[in-house]
């Protein structure tokens, strides 16, 4: 099989392209929900600017990164996994352990900096993930299917069940009292006095964290048969091989980015739509329709997308800067929390709520543009990210070499 785009260490170029591409979009969409909107399209800021940002989010970057994320880990996985085969080498001990060191690493990101992790997540989802190892393509693309179309199908039949219930007076008032409460709740929220995070001393936002984190945990939990369908599909395109030999998937690239976009655009533009015109109970229902059915859509879309530039010569030389922040995934991840930390919170500068929506955009073009070069010149001296050598000497259990 032709293996183009392969680095010298052995990593394909092409994947940590699109994962730091990944990684910005992830930027994009936690930083809004430090500003004055809130997590976009919950509250309507005044700026009319804003509101336009705030579309634009839904449309192209909400749940979009973080399903092309959860998509990428699925293909290191069955990469790891055929490393570990050609080299006789036991693959769950170690793999373990690598979701172990990811763990810990979730557990210290909640406490220290932000209760929006996703590495907890990632560690207990692919847990399950390992349960799949020896299972056929054809069984994975079976699961990944009925992981978006069940909960699809389930969202459908409590979309339905709640509009039939809003037309019956008894029952109607009850849930219009829900869609009261919930968004006055959300509001008072995203006052910034109202946050304790905005007042709090470090050590005291970092309990506020922990408790944030096992509030929002459901909301999490609800996460988990996109992100698992995600990890089978990318584990699925790992064993076939798709990234390896690009040339010749080349017709097969093109047309996920045509029809996904086409599709996936035009289907999140109805479910916006129906998010904006909908009463705050129903239109949060809406919006998971964006987790399970555009988000896989538009991420294979967005990735084939930008496979197809990489390969442009006009367009290379730009993406291929992606590459640098892609390889220090973790550590340029945990470095946008640290900037959230000193941006928003009460120790910081205590800009929670205080600045709009494009205003946060803007300083994410700045920022990641900085850990661009920042991340280039690191790995001019070193082979990987202090974070990521720390995460292989758990997963290795010895000392790995880090300079070049």
């Amino acid at each position: 099989m032709e293996k183009r785009m392969v680095s010298s260490e052995n990593r394909i170029d092409i994947l940590d392209a699109i994962r730091g591409f990944a990684l910005y979009g992830i930027f994009t969409i936690n930083i809004a929900s430090f500003t004055i909107g809130g997590p976009p399209g919950f509250v309507k800021s005044s700026n009319e600017i804003d509101n336009w940002m705030t579309t634009i989010l839904l449309l192209l970057v909400e749940s979009k990164f973080f399903t092309l994320f959860s998509f990428l880990f699925g293909v290191g996985f069955s990469i790891q996994l055929i490393n570990a085969n050609k080299k006789n080498k036991l693959f769950i001990p170690q793999f373990t352990r690598r979701l172990f060191g990811l763990f810990l690493f979730g557990l210290a990101h909640i406490y220290f900096l932000w209760d929006g992790d996703i590495l907890l997540l990632y560690a207990l989802v692919g847990g399950i993930l390992l349960l799949f190892r020896n299972s056929s393509e054809k069984k994975l693309i079976k699961w990944v299917g009925g992981l978006l179309i069940i909960p699809i199908f389930l969202l459908t039949v409590v979309m339905i069940g709640i509009t039939v219930l809003r037309n019956i007076p008894e029952y109607g008032i009850q849930i219009h009292h829900i869609d009261v409460s919930f968004l006055n709740e959300f509001r008072k929220g995203q006052i910034a006095s109202n946050n304790p995070l905005t007042t709090s001393s470090f050590f005291q936002a970092a309990k506020e964290r922990i408790v944030g984190y096992i509030e929002i945990f459901p909301l999490l939990f609800s996460r988990i048969p996109s992100v698992l369908s995600m990890f089978l599909l990318g584990y699925f395109v790992g064993k076939k091989g798709y990234i390896n030999n690009i040339e010749n998937n080349n017709q097969l690239f093109s047309k996920i980015a045509k029809w996904g976009l086409i599709i996936g655009l035009s289907l999140n533009s109805i479910i916006i739509f129906m998010f904006e015109m909908l009463p705050p109970l129903s239109s949060v229902i809406v919006l998971f329709f964006n987790q399970y059915l555009t988000g896989p859509i538009l991420s294979l879309s967005f990735a084939s997308c930008f496979i197809l530039l990489f390969k442009n010569k006009r367009f290379n030389k730009l993406l291929k800067n992606f590459e640098y922040t892609g390889r220090l995934a973790l550590s340029n991840y945990i470095f946008q929390s640290i900037i959230y930390s000193i941006l928003f919170y009460g120790y910081g500068l205590g800009l929670y709520g205080k600045i709009s929506t494009w205003q946060a955009i803007a300083i994410t073009f700045v920022i990641y543009t900085i850990q661009i070069y920042l991340s280039k010149l690191w790995l001019k001296y070193f082979r990987i990210g202090l974070l990521e050598w720390l995460w292989r000497v758990i997963t290795k259990l010895e000392i790995q070499p880090i300079k070049r």
